[in-house]
């Protein structure tokens, strides 16, 4: 079940992160980017503190991996038991969150039994250490009726290192790491989407599929709602091994 994302390529982003890679799969161009470059360094300026005192896993120099394609395209995300493809899962290590513009699950697999939408910044894992599928895909299917514009509300994601400096800072327990926290309620977010999270938007044009994964042991996501009251379409949600 291989992706067809070239993946030697693709690490040439860990190297210049700033210079954006240029692909093909099945026929079909894509352009591939860092999100957040130098993560690491964003987040110890952002919070004054370096990463390797605290005791939380850290894989990241980079943040983020967006890759859009120049025409609608099936990607092969998982099998048919719900495995992910090993390439994308050693992307998920690199960079973390994953996305997929103007991509849809192949139709065999596209419905959806799962929607989601969730209290707005409250960050959390779907998955525990303890349960084996936690990989957490999202999908935007152009072809559902209710999917078919863009999303009013978006997705947030960080590192859980992120999560837990950002609680001390709100004078949170700091002896405590959680899987759930309650954040950033009383800031203006526009200067730290790109610095210290990356936000899933969720804002294609209407007919353009998007696909974003997540690794619930590394991250933290939440919902997100500018508009405060409205959370818009819940997006479909399925958990890979």
């Amino acid at each position: 079940m291989p992706t067809g994302l070239d993946l030697f390529a693709l690490a040439n982003l860990q190297r210049s992160p700033r210079t954006p890679i240029n692909g093909r799969v099945n026929g079909v161009n894509y352009t591939a980017r860092a999100v957040i470059p130098d993560y690491r360094e964003h987040l110890e300026q952002h919070y004054g503190r370096r990463l390797d005192t605290l005791n939380i896993e850290f894989p990241f120099r980079h943040f983020g991996l967006s890759v859009e394609f120049e025409t609608p395209i099936e990607f092969p995300v998982h099998d048919s038991e719900r495995r992910l493809d090993p390439g994308l899962r050693a992307l998920l290590g690199r960079f973390g969150p994953v996305t997929l513009t103007n991509a849809t699950l192949p139709k065999g697999v596209s419905v959806s039994e799962q929607r989601n939408v969730f209290k707005s910044l409250s960050f959390h894992t779907d998955r525990s250490r303890i349960q084996d599928d936690n990989i957490t895909l999202f999908w935007r299917d152009p072809s559902d009726p209710i999917q078919c514009e863009p999303r009013t509300s978006s997705t947030l994601v960080l590192a859980n290192a992120a999560a837990y400096l950002q609680s001390i800072k709100e004078g949170m327990d700091e002896h405590e790491c959680k899987l759930l926290y309650q954040l950033f309620e009383r800031m203006n977010l526009k200067p730290l989407i790109g610095d210290v999270m990356v936000e899933l938007g969720w804002r294609a044009p209407k007919g353009v599929g998007e696909i974003s994964l997540i690794d619930n042991l590394t991250t933290l996501h939440a919902s997100y709602y500018p508009h405060r009251t409205d959370k818009g379409y819940p997006i479909s949600v399925r958990y890979l091994y």
